[in-house]
């Protein structure tokens, strides 16, 4: 009996104590809307049995769309781990895909170059020497700044993919990026340089193996069971309303991006690609984290999600990565620990350009996601980084 009181007053001594700190982290993120980090933000925290999940803000700094939890942002890299590497883990589990392979074994029309020689495992650590980005955008914009109009329609046609809510795009331009990418110089291998490029062909590799479109492949593995809002392309699901807007694109686009990806890549795929286009409130993919980490997941193989979130480069001091996940690492020339000391060297996570983060530990029973849309009204000033207010929550939380 005397245990059992002295269990209930130390929950009790915990969970009055994260209430205290639940103060300082609502105070953190309003004083962060008023510094214009972000006009909107969603948190997820789950330690232990504790859960806090609440939404802060507008969409924008109007004012006029208050910020509800079942609202959804543009998660942007996230993408690359809840899309790109949970579909490459299930190719595992069920294909036998081998991760030490070239791509050129399922993509074959890199079996004539440079870049077909690489193992997937060294592509999603990011090791193989890819180049980092290709601006496909700049390539279909005139020098009057007008769009290419062989590649790009104001008028929805039949062999065209939605690129806005007012424009669309040829949907054989995913044929054109992944000429790009094929031409692209090849870097010495081993060296850790982030690059989204192979990111964007996993769709066709999923599809090439399961003989599934990669959002099919997604959903019956993974969202379906969940019954979620992760999705790409909301619009077809979800009110406009209901959708975060990011960035004011006065480059490319030329509009409010809203509704669809912010990534340019990825909206001239028609908003589906490894690299960037999820869409999710920050419950939902708390959910989805929480499904695919915990034991005997039904979701996933547990052997096969410990390889994907375990670190892979062993010959860098300074840089650690998952398969596709980032991992508790030094920067500042090795002198800082990212993205908090705090966490366990297990632990796992990434970050969205468009100002998304989620980081999950195991060993300390915690699921941290962190969604805002910082890009808005433009990318120009990173606020959100200036502020460092993802470290700082999770100095609160840890």
């Amino acid at each position: 009996m005397k245990l059992k009181i002295l269990i209930v007053f130390t929950l009790l001594l915990y969970f009055y104590g994260f209430s205290q700190n639940t103060n300082s982290i609502d105070s953190l993120i309003h004083n962060s809307i008023k510094l214009k980090a972000f006009p909107g933000a969603q948190l997820y925290i789950k330690k232990g049995n504790f859960i806090y999940n609440k939404s802060y803000g507008y969409h924008t700094y109007d004012s006029i769309n208050k910020l509800k939890d079942y609202h959804l942002f543009d998660l942007a890299s996230l993408t690359k781990t809840i899309a790109g590497s949970l579909s490459i883990m299930k190719l595992v589990e069920k294909y036998d895909l081998d991760i030490n392979s070239p791509i050129s074994k399922y993509l074959t029309d890199f079996k004539r170059t440079p870049l077909g020689k690489s193992k997937i495992k060294d592509l999603l650590t990011h090791t193989a020497g890819w180049r980092p980005y290709i601006s496909h955008h700049f390539k279909i914009i005139k020098k009057n700044g007008d769009l290419k109009n062989r590649f790009i329609s104001k008028n929805r046609k039949n062999s065209y993919l939605p690129l806005t809510k007012n424009l669309y795009v040829k949907s054989n331009y995913i044929k054109t990026i992944k000429k790009r990418i094929k031409k692209t110089k090849l870097a010495e291998a081993g060296n850790y340089n982030y690059s989204g490029l192979f990111f964007c062909l996993i769709p066709e590799l999923v599809k090439n193996i399961s003989e599934s479109n990669f959002e099919r492949f997604l959903d019956e593995n993974f969202y379906n069971h969940l019954n979620n809002s992760i999705t790409f392309n909301p619009l077809r699901k979800n009110e406009l309303n209901n959708i975060v807007p990011t960035e004011i694109d006065s480059t490319f686009r030329g509009e409010l991006v809203h509704g669809t990806v912010h990534d340019e890549t990825a909206a001239l795929m028609g908003g589906v690609s490894a690299n960037a286009g999820l869409f999710a409130s920050a419950k939902d993919l708390a959910k989805l984290l929480n499904n695919i980490s915990k034991k005997n997941s039904p979701l996933i193989n547990d052997d096969i999600f410990q390889l994907f979130t375990e670190n892979h480069i062993q010959k860098d001091t300074i840089n650690n990565r998952g398969l596709g996940f980032d991992k508790v690492r030094y920067v500042s020339n090795g002198t800082e620990i990212y993205p908090h000391p705090k966490l366990s060297k297990e632990s796992f996570g990434h970050t969205g350009f468009t100002g998304t983060m989620y980081w999950t530990d195991i060993q300390n029973d915690l699921i941290f996601v962190f969604l805002t849309n910082s890009v808005f009204p433009s990318r120009d000033k990173n606020t959100l980084s200036e502020l460092e207010v993802r470290r700082k929550l999770l100095d609160l939380i840890l």
